[in-house]
């Protein structure tokens, strides 16, 4: 009868040193000398991956989208950073392979995204002269001896891939003027940027540039003894437009739309626009990007020459990119 007492005394005091040890693993905290057993931590919302394409100093670049990042992740409640994409080329592919959700898009490359993919064209910034838009030029130098587009036969110019301005509209221009199926079509020279453009032609290592007028603007701002000659100058079509994966959700789209075009209407969001370089968001649809496609439309067979895969993008219904 002794031995059946001590046995249960041990099994008693390891059941009790049991159960100590299980609520000492649990999180706890004291409130009122009570003890507390704090619930599981809620799941972090997942990251929104923004994507861009340099077309001038990377680091400014960054720096300059990151302090709209800043802002949308708080009013959003999600982190939201930038995802630098190498080329034009690599944004549809990062957006078919959901490495990006959104992305700031040259219009060119917004038109292939809605056409391939189905992507939402959202809005595009303004900047304190009202402008939204921007058109496609090329230019040379004032003593060159080129005068009109048909005088760029046989010439170099320099040309950035998969853009408006860089590619279409200058590759629309020799089909126009029917110079790229002569003896001696133009010698493209492909560059990386827009800037790299204006640096390529203004140093004379090529003899033209086709490049994005805001950007020859901006350069001729802060280098008012360059002189640059324009030959020919596009259509005007949206500048850094918005857009958005087609699977990333309706009623979020919606709210990152609103949030956007609020911004100039909060403090915060006034002060995160200034920093990006606009005043405001406004909506953006895909009917502005016409010009686009009447370009496409005139190539016809020779659209070929873009070097992208694939048929051309067709001209979608009004409703279409929204």
């Amino acid at each position: 009868m002794k031995l059946l007492w001590v046995i249960l005394t041990v099994v008693l005091v390891a059941l009790v040193v049991g159960l100590i040890a299980w609520l000492g693993s649990m999180p706890v905290h004291r409130e009122n000398e009570r003890l507390v057993v704090q619930p599981p931590a809620v799941a972090e919302k997942p990251t929104l991956h923004i994507g861009l394409v340099p077309e001038r100093d990377i680091f400014r670049l960054r720096n300059r989208y990151q302090v709209l990042t800043g802002y949308l992740s708080k009013r959003l409640g999600r982190p939201v950073d930038v995802v630098t994409v190498n080329t034009y080329q690599a944004v549809l592919q990062d957006f078919a392979e959901h490495k990006i959700d959104a992305a700031f898009l040259g219009s060119l490359v917004a038109v292939l995204t809605v056409d391939r993919l189905g992507a939402r064209v959202l809005v595009k910034p303004m900047d304190e002269a009202g402008v939204s838009t921007y058109r496609g030029v090329i230019f040379v130098r004032p003593d060159s001896p080129i005068q009109r587009i048909e005088d760029l036969a046989g010439r170099s110019v320099a040309m950035v891939k998969t853009t408006y301005a860089g590619d279409l509209f200058p590759l629309w221009e020799m089909h126009r003027t029917d110079i790229n199926h002569g003896a001696t079509p133009p010698r493209k020279v492909w560059v990386g940027t827009h800037d790299d453009v204006i640096s390529e032609t203004l140093s004379g290592r090529v003899e033209a540039g086709a490049v994005k007028n805001l950007r020859l603007e901006a350069f001729e701002a802060t280098h008012p003894d360059a002189k640059i000659r324009r030959l020919a100058t596009s259509p005007p079509v949206p500048n850094d437009t918005f857009v958005v994966r087609a699977d990333l959700g309706e009623a979020f789209a919606a709210h990152l739309r609103d949030v956007m075009l609020a911004m100039d209407k909060d403090p915060e969001g006034a002060k995160a626009l200034a920093g990006f370089g606009a005043v405001r968001f406004v909506p953006c649809s895909i009917e502005e990007f016409k010009p686009i496609y009447d370009m496409l439309e005139g190539l016809g067979d020779h659209w070929d020459r873009l070097g992208i895969d694939g048929p051309p993008p067709k001209r979608p219904s009004p409703a279409a990119g929204r």
